[in-house]
């Protein structure tokens, strides 16, 4: 089991190899022979090590996991975006132990999105039996269609985990997530304790899970992003298909549930040199109960 050293099983998160690596988390360029082409880190294109955006130590309030979670396949990696079209999106996830109110190295940070026109990795489409389906009207739901059943194993853009640093920060580079009927948009996170890794595909085995939860984006943002292609692709901005939901039209109450407690559930985001679309980071922090062991029972709607 992980959940130590986050650099115990090193040499899992390298690109093309196996093979050792030094205890700095270096390649061993400097020592290859000329010519030769060393294995490479997974890194994020974020090299500058991060502070925890701050010093909050409440506990954030934990909510439903959603239907597209994948419990094996989630890559250990930092680089999620794979060949997903958009704008580019830095994310700093700062992780907080509020039972110490000290950030909390060395735990998998494991998260998962929508890609920019509201689609999951290896779920496609609806089952063949609600092609036609409408989206609840009214209600908790409003707005949801039924889950898109898992088509494929093969498809992981968009997914990624990858430990805590010293600072307690976990670092991604992805696109800027999309939206899809009856959700704002959010993105998916888990926090995993105890995890091994699986050398054969460079993903992992879950052990003890301390929280899930959701984190957004502000209003204002979405509704500019709404413009850039291919964001203005999504078919729910054609006449007479809904558009995008808000933050406080979130359906199941997710948006005001992730609140509770006085958690703030929203990145904050700059524009990279101040241009929107030249890419965005959010930054913001959770605080966890590192004692907690979340039931692995499978989602229910």
């Amino acid at each position: 089991m992980l959940g130590a050293d986050a650099l115990a099983d090193k040499n899992l998160f390298v690109q093309g190899s196996f093979g050792d690596l030094g205890l700095d988390g270096s390649d061993g360029a400097k020592d290859a022979p000329e010519g030769s082409n060393p294995p490479k880190l997974l890194s994020c294109d974020t090299v500058e090590e991060r502070k925890i955006l701050n010093n909050t130590c409440v506990l954030a309030p934990i909510v439903t996991q959603g239907p597209y979670y994948h419990t094996w396949g989630h890559p250990i990696r930092q680089n999620m975006a794979e060949w997903q079209l958009g704008v580019l999106f830095l994310m700093d996830i700062g992780i907080m132990d509020v039972e110490t109110c000290e950030p909390l190295p060395n735990v998998l940070v494991d998260i998962w999105h929508a890609n920019a026109t509201g689609h999951y990795a290896g779920h496609g489409n609806p089952a063949p039996h609600l092609i036609n389906e409408e989206p609840q009207r009214g209600g908790a739901r409003s707005g949801l269609l039924s889950a898109f059943p898992r088509e494929n194993d093969h498809e992981t853009w968009l997914r990624a985990a990858w430990p805590s640093d010293k600072n307690g920060v976990a670092q991604f580079t992805s696109v800027f997530p999309g939206y899809y009927t009856g959700r704002a948009t959010h993105v998916h996170v888990k926090v995993h304790t105890e995890w091994t890794p699986l050398p054969h595909n460079s993903s992992f085995e879950i052990g003890t899970t301390a929280y899930t939860g959701q984190l957004f984006v502000d209003d204002e943002l979405n509704l500019a992003v709404d413009k850039i292609w291919p964001y203005n692709t999504n078919s729910l901005q054609k006449p007479g298909k809904g558009g995008r939901t808000r933050n406080w039209r979130d359906s199941l109450n997710i948006f005001d549930d992730s609140h509770k407690g006085g958690h703030q559930p929203t990145f904050h985001i700059e524009p990279l040199n101040g241009v929107l679309e030249q890419g965005l980071i959010g930054m913001i922090t959770l605080g966890v109960n590192r004692s907690h062991v979340m039931d692995q029972s499978p989602w229910k709607p």
